[in-house]
């Protein structure tokens, strides 16, 4: 295909170097596109007039994405830098007019109680970032659809080689107007309302089956259908939750939620930032999913017990 017809090896146009190097980045043509503000078609006719302009062949199309060939990707890695150095000074010299855009993909629910309170913070950190949130419980392919960061939740640990980790941990919230002891919380716990979780519906029996000594639970139940809820409308005083790190943790840090009985357990769930597959990642890639996961971390500490009062 490619020897048939022989062009002179003009040096290829930046704007063509750029399609190419993005393609090989993102992994398909559709992620490239998206990522190009271009339609699929216009990115494959430009690779396409590259790999004849240059008499190689450069991708190898594949039923589900793309990937470069041993020259493509010999190529694309010699290009890498000098591309990453134009990005480096468009962003050092032109800051103030230059705000480069980065994809985030998570759970609706992690996005509402978690990350949303900490998006002032983000923007003060990286103050030329614009962060796109995808909000969706499914696993999306961060090649295929053009996205550079995932966080996502495992419901079990994962056993193989994985990135750094946030074990989730499950221990019983309410309102302060329900419990503020251990004592209260005990008695609210086996005559109250126990709000149940849909979309964790085994959390509390895997909470009682983690405890050293039984505790009475009350057969009271209330089912709602997702964290939010539930951890909503425990804040309201209407029942006992169940609270997860991270999600609840805001929630305990205004008062709106207390633990005052603490005796968590770890759910065997955990949280993973994940870098996009690529060609290249750039330190603010890096620096993003470092952030991420920090704030992770700070969000994941377990509330311990409080002790009753002591009479007066």
């Amino acid at each position: 295909m490619f020897g048939a017809v022989r062009v002179s090896r003009t040096t290829p146009s930046l704007q063509a170097l750029h399609v190419f190097i993005t393609v090989v980045d993102a992994g398909s043509i559709r992620g490239a596109a998206e990522r190009l503000h271009r339609t699929e078609s216009a990115v494959s006719h430009q690779l396409r007039t590259l790999e004849r302009q240059l008499d190689a062949p450069l991708i190898e199309r594949l039923r589900r994405g793309i990937r470069p060939t041993a020259l493509g990707a010999r190529y694309a890695e010699r290009l890498g830098g000098p591309f990453a150095d134009i990005e480096r000074a468009t962003q050092q010299l032109f800051e103030p007019v230059t705000r480069r855009s980065m994809s985030l993909t998570l759970s609706p629910v992690l996005a509402s109680l978690w990350l949303v309170p900490r998006l002032a913070e983000f923007e003060t950190a990286f103050d030329n970032l614009s962060l796109r949130l995808i909000t969706t419980d499914r696993w999306l392919d961060l090649a295929g659809d053009g996205i550079d960061i995932a966080i996502r939740y495992h419901a079990r640990r994962p056993s193989g080689p994985s990135n750094r980790l946030f074990i989730e941990r499950g221990f019983p919230v309410c309102s302060p107007a329900v419990a503020t002891t251990e004592s209260e919380m005990r008695r609210a716990l086996a005559e109250g309302r126990i709000l149940v979780n849909q979309a964790q519906i085994d959390e509390w029996r895997l909470w009682r089956a983690a405890l050293a000594e039984p505790l009475e639970l009350s057969r009271r139940r209330e089912r709602l259908a997702d964290s939010n809820l539930t951890l909503e409308a425990a804040a309201q005083g209407y029942g006992i939750a169940m609270g997860r790190e991270p999600l609840v943790f805001d929630l305990l840090q205004r008062g709106r939620l207390v633990a005052p009985l603490g005796l968590d357990f770890p759910t065997g769930g955990a949280y993973e930032v994940r870098l996009r597959q690529g060609a290249t990642r750039t330190d603010v890639h890096q620096a993003v999913a470092a952030w991420l996961g920090d704030a992770l971390a700070q969000a994941m500490v377990t509330v311990p017990a409080e002790p009753d009062a002591e009479p007066t």
